[in-house]
């Protein structure tokens, strides 16, 4: 018996690191010219940004559904493990509310902890990689629970976009709303705060948002997490990953890249970074 950890697709999880953490990911859904696509699963990154390039509609998403959920919580329930679940924030999407309905149509609900982790992408990742570890610890699952809400506040992420179009179209903008009416060439930076898209800052131009986004990171160390996240230019996010090698051995920072769920908010030429501080 151990807990095991349970997320969703969002977390943009590389899904080799996922296997090796023993973390189940649930994954989302993407519905592209009204075909419906498990994120990761039935579509790969590189062909739903060929997509989104091509649509003549913005993809849609979804959360995957209580099915999804109740299955995958009775079967490792059935291994004799109990469960911590965590999830994009409630605000961007109903994935919460779906794993609390699969959560009590069990017959053992308390065998489930579900924690709203007010975060999406990476950030997710980190917190639920996190507690993988903690899990091969011995805790116990309420233990492992209050861990989790404790690493939470501790736990940033901060994203430059090359536009607002999709994060607008897609209304998931949130605050971000009051970047609206900058000049087109302005880089947005953005932060996951109370669950939304909050406004940061503006740069004029992606090489000045990326080197931005690299001081404040290092204005948050010292730091026990970090990853690079990207949606479409990998050598970018590569050398973005060499500026911040600084803070941590540069093979423990992750690269990460935004999955469909993710993508289709925050569309391509986008770059994000996720953050553990220490305190």
């Amino acid at each position: 018996m151990a807990v095991r950890v349970v997320t969703d697709s969002s977390a943009d999880l590389p899904s080799d690191i996922a296997n090796n953490a023993d973390i189940t990911v649930i994954p989302c859904n993407v519905v592209i010219d009204d075909v419906s696509y498990k994120d990761g699963v039935d579509i790969t990154p590189d062909e739903f940004y060929q997509r989104l390039a091509t649509s003549s509609r913005l993809p849609t998403t979804a959360q995957p559904s209580v099915a999804d959920f109740q299955a995958v919580y009775q079967n490792l329930l059935d291994e004799g493990h109990t469960v911590v679940s965590i999830h994009v924030s409630g605000k961007l999407s109903g994935t919460v509310n779906a794993a609390e309905q699969a959560r009590a149509a069990l017959s053992d609900p308390a065998a489930v902890e579900i924690v709203d982790s007010q975060l999406a992408s990476i950030s997710l990742g980190l917190v639920s990689l996190a507690a993988s570890k903690r899990a091969e610890e011995g805790v116990t699952i309420a233990q492992l629970a209050q861990q989790v809400r404790d690493q939470l506040p501790r736990t940033d992420c901060m994203f430059a976009l090359d536009t607002l179009e999709y994060l607008q179209k897609g209304g998931r903008i949130g605050r971000a709303q009051a970047f609206l009416g900058a000049i087109l060439s302005v880089k947005p930076i953005l932060k996951l705060q109370d669950g939304e898209a909050y406004p940061l800052e503006r740069s004029r131009n992606m090489d000045r948002a990326l080197r931005r986004l690299a001081e404040l990171v290092r204005g948050q160390a010292p730091l026990t997490q970090l990853a690079v996240v990207y949606s479409t230019e990998s050598q970018r996010a590569q050398d973005l990953r060499k500026q911040l090698g600084d803070l941590m051995p540069e093979k423990e920072i992750i690269i990460a890249r935004f999955g469909s769920t993710l993508g289709t908010y925050v569309g391509p030429k986008a770059f994000g970074v996720a953050l553990t501080s220490v305190s």
